[in-house]
């Protein structure tokens, strides 16, 4: 059986786990620092939490089928900015091992999440979305967006294309960039406090 597939991981990540992951990952995060963040790895971080911001200036959630921007090459940007953001971190750290294990189990527990969202989409969007599933994938994106004469098949409301920033901030957008600071920064204290005690 896959593990996409498997009903044991689909119960077990079922409900709010994701934040449970999330509190989970930032322990193992701290346990893991041992090094202050690199360039690269805070510039994936970086990458993360804009997509992130960008996705929530397109997303009306129920009222409109967001395809415009981001929403052109994945889905879901907004599962995707995240997993971006954690391995960034991770990965500034020089933890490749928790990044990979954290790729992983975010990846699947994203996957599950999705795989029931979608379940309720078409009750809101009926065919349109079914035709959007067909032309864009879920997670990882791709990299020529469609056509715009293709996405106007499926949404022709000129709104649904353009980036809002009001709607961003409705989006609470700018939480990533305040999840992006949190995360280096913590990690940089906290790394700076491991070596003034020698506990590195």
């Amino acid at each position: 059986m896959s593990l996409l597939s498997n009903e044991t991981l689909r119960k077990f990540f079922s409900g709010r786990r994701r934040f449970q992951l999330a509190w989970i990952f930032a322990a193992l995060l701290i346990f893991s620092a041992k090094q202050y963040p690199s360039v690269l790895g805070t510039a994936i971080c970086f990458a993360g939490a804009t997509l992130r911001f960008w996705a929530s200036g397109y997303l009306r959630k129920e009222a409109k089928l967001a395809v415009g921007g981001p929403y052109s090459h994945t889905r879901n940007p907004l599962y995707l900015g995240t997993l971006i953001m954690a391995l960034g971190a991770t990965l500034s750290v020089g933890a490749v091992l928790l990044a990979a294990v954290m790729g992983v189990v975010l990846y699947l527990n994203y996957h599950y999440v999705i795989e029931h969202e979608e379940q309720k989409l078409p009750s809101y969007f009926g065919n349109s979305y079914l035709d959007y599933c067909k032309l864009v994938p879920r997670l990882l994106p791709r990299l020529i967006a469609p056509e715009r004469s293709e996405l106007e098949k499926i949404n022709a409301d000129e709104e649904v294309y353009h980036f809002s920033m009001p709607l961003a901030k409705d989006n609470r957008a700018f939480e990533a960039y305040v999840s992006f600071v949190a995360i280096i920064a913590g990690v940089a204290l906290l790394v700076f406090a491991k070596s003034t005690f020698n506990l590195l």
